[in-house]
């Protein structure tokens, strides 16, 4: 296997742009809003399709509203939630204080053996330095027969969006590592590479698609979006407001004929230990 490219899964980059919760729930918000079509979180209900009684690790599990919203539903099995990140894990314990968070990088979760029955990563897996080593771990803390669920972009997530970058970098170039940003994620963990990884580590895998989109009415939350990215948020003050500009003149032509939609394709991999 090729080594990550530091682009999606760079430790420093990782640790800025997953310090607090901001520019994640401005993400979260932007598909909660704007989404057609099926529901993730629906179909990720019925991709695990609990019983309530399981025990279960969301890794990398952000500000929590996965592992938050099982407990509130009533899940019985015990519920943890792991993440790299101190803010995320204190954000999370805040607001859910029925369920378990610690503080843990992916390769190197403080849980025995076979604890676990079911084991969830969801959005995250392009950013471990190393994903053969944390599905490694991540088949260490499952029990015999236990599942995993990881949930990704696809290699061609929001074309339409990135072509609007790509587009927009063309008239400045200070766009040029928010260009860059989809095909770093994209050879970190995709489809791509992602079902042979989950192949290797499980000794079996299976892949899963579903297709929404985005129907975005103006222009104002498409930048937002973008610039919640942590490409955007590294760039200079100058560099963001050639940015801003060159994308909304490319933004303009999307939005001639009313609302814009930006296809959505997420991966669902899933494996049995």
């Amino acid at each position: 296997m090729t080594t990550n490219p530091p682009a999606a899964n760079d430790p420093a980059q990782v640790a800025r742009q997953y310090a607090t919760d901001q520019h994640l729930q401005t993400r979260i918000e932007t598909q909660r809003r704007y989404s057609v079509g099926k529901e993730l979180e629906a179909e990720i209900d019925a991709a695990l399709a609990l019983d309530g009684s399981e025990t279960l690790l969301d890794v990398g599990t952000g500000p929590g509203h996965f592992p938050g919203r099982l407990y509130a539903a009533g899940h019985q099995g015990r519920v943890v939630g792991a993440d790299l990140s101190g803010g995320m894990v204190e954000k999370a314990q805040s607001s859910f204080a029925g369920v378990k968070f610690v503080q843990a990088g992916a390769d190197a979760l403080p849980f025995a053996d076979a604890s676990f029955d079911v084991l969830t990563a969801r959005h995250m897996l392009y950013h471990v330095p190393s994903v053969p080593a944390a599905l490694e771990e991540f088949r260490r803390v499952l029990k015999p027969g236990g599942r995993f669920l990881a949930v990704t972009n696809a290699a061609r997530y929001m074309p339409e969006l990135w072509d609007v970058v790509a587009e927009a970098n063309e008239l400045d170039s200070a766009l040029n590592a928010l260009a860059v940003t989809r095909s770093g994620v994209a050879a970190a963990f995709s489809e791509a590479n992602g079902e042979a990884w989950v192949q290797e580590a499980f000794g079996n895998a299976q892949l899963s698609f579903l297709d929404n989109a985005l129907v975005f009415p103006a222009p104002e939350p498409v930048l937002a979006y973008l610039e919640s990215h942590s490409a955007w948020l590294a760039l200079g003050e100058a560099e963001q407001t050639r940015g801003r500009a060159a994308l909304k003149t490319v933004l303009q032509s999307r939005f001639q004929n009313g609302p814009w939609t930006v296809s959505k394709r997420t991966v669902f991999i899933s494996a049995v230990r």
